[in-house]
């Protein structure tokens, strides 16, 4: 029997008031079950972490890889803990909008991100990737960016994604204007 577990990926973001993932496409290894995803913000060693949360069975499978591959186009991946540039196997990959509520109250949209659920060693680790992001990828050290838009106005921002220690499900996300 294939068992739901609630797997967590975590950003931190310096002056968030609010957070929210929007799925609006996934992918899952063939008979594993798949209840959706929720967001927000959670207190995570003392601080506030925005988290997005794929309630998902974790069963490995190259069709779900190649999902992402073909999802992200393109685009850079960033992922803790991979001996390559893109996954062989995933778990499940999900697509949406991230939007991120900094403390001027101006909302950061970020479209067609996806996160998606591997497994490398002995944990489940995080792919991040979206078919217009940029960067260098170097496991663990590595960064990229993605082009972001402030909502109700034409103003471009960059969100820059990097793995943060402990490397499996935690990452931080800067955002700057350009």
């Amino acid at each position: 029997m294939s068992t739901s577990h609630d797997n967590y990926i975590f950003f931190d973001v310096a002056g968030m008031k609010a957070f929210s993932f929007t799925e609006t496409s996934h992918s899952i290894t063939s008979g594993q079950p798949y209840h959706g995803v929720s967001s927000g913000i959670k207190k995570e060693d003392g601080h506030d972490q925005a988290y997005i949360m794929v309630n998902a069975g974790r069963k490995n499978s190259a069709s779900v890889a190649n999902w992402f591959r073909t999802a992200a186009g393109n685009g850079q991946t960033v992922v803790c803990d991979s001996a390559g540039t893109y996954p062989n196997e995933l778990n499940f990959a999900v697509q949406g909008t991230m939007k991120i509520t900094n403390e001027s109250n101006q909302v950061i949209v970020c479209e067609n991100l996806i996160v998606a659920q591997g497994h490398f060693v002995t944990s489940n680790n995080w792919w991040i990737s979206s078919p217009t992001m940029q960067g260098a990828h170097v496991s663990i050290s590595g960064a990229a960016m993605q082009r972001c838009t402030v909502e109700g106005s034409f103003l471009p921002v960059m969100a820059i994604f990097s793995p943060k220690t402990p490397c499996v499900n935690h990452f931080s996300i800067g955002i700057m204007s350009i």
